[in-house]
C-alpha cells in the first residue's frame, strides 16, 4: 500500500467520525504533527501504531491497510451498452429517405418518438438497465412484426429500415448473452 493511499484512508476515517487531528493524537499519545504526517503520506505509522489506529477506528488492521473501494470507484459504467443512437439514426434516414403513405409516416414518427424517449432515458439514467433492455427487445419485436406483416403496404426499403433498426437494437443484447455464455463454458472446463 502506498503512503498516500494509507494517508488518505486515515484522513477519511478521521473526518467521517468528525474528529480533529489533535483528538486522534491525544487518544494515541502522539503529537498532532505526527497524525498530520501520516495523513499527508510523508511518514507511515509503525506496526504497533497501525494496530492502535485499527482499534481506535474500530476496524480490522486489514480494513485499515486495504480500504474497500467506494461504490463510485467500483462502477465501471453507469449506463448499459445500447445502440439506441444508431437505431434512431437509421429510423430518421428511413423516414426522410423513403416515400410512404401517411399512415406509415405517422407510425414511423411514433417509433421515432419512442426511440428518442428510450435514448433520453438511457442518457439521463431514468430506467434500470433491465427495463431498458426489455423495452429495446419489445421495440425490436414490434419492428420485426411490422416489417414482416408489411403493415400499411410499406415500401421494401422501409421494411429494410425497420429490420435494420430492430437488429441494431438487439446487437448489444446478443453480444452480452454470447459473452456470458462464453464465460460459463470457460468455467466448466
Amino acid at each position: 500500500m502506498t503512503t498516500s493511499v494509507l494517508g488518505n484512508h486515515l484522513k477519511t476515517l478521521r473526518l467521517t467520525r468528525q474528529l480533529t487531528q489533535a483528538q486522534v493524537a491525544h487518544q494515541l499519545f502522539v503529537s498532532r504533527k505526527t497524525v498530520s504526517t501520516w495523513e499527508t503520506g510523508r511518514h507511515q505509522p509503525d506496526l504497533q501504531t497501525v494496530c492502535q489506529l485499527a482499534d481506535f477506528y474500530q476496524i480490522t488492521v486489514d480494513e485499515l491497510l486495504r480500504p474497500v473501494p467506494s461504490k463510485a470507484t467500483k462502477k465501471t459504467s453507469a449506463r448499459p451498452v445500447t445502440f439506441l443512437g444508431p437505431a434512431l439514426a437509421i429510423m430518421i434516414v428511413g423516414r426522410l429517405g423513403y416515400v410512404a403513405r401517411p399512415e406509415m409516416l405517422l407510425l414511423t414518427d411514433f417509433v421515432l418518438g419512442f426511440l428518442g424517449g428510450l435514448l433520453l432515458s438511457w442518457w439521463q439514467q431514468w430506467l434500470k438497465p433491465q427495463v431498458l433492455h426489455g423495452l429495446c427487445v419489445f421495440l425490436a419485436a414490434v419492428l420485426f412484426s411490422l416489417a414482416w406483416q408489411n403493415l400499411f403496404a410499406m415500401a421494401f426499403g422501409l421494411q429494410l429500415v425497420y429490420m435494420a433498426t430492430a437488429m441494431t437494437l438487439l446487437l448489444p443484447l446478443i453480444g452480452a448473452s454470447l459473452q456470458k455464455l462464453g464465460r460459463t463454458f470457460k468455467t466448466l472446463r
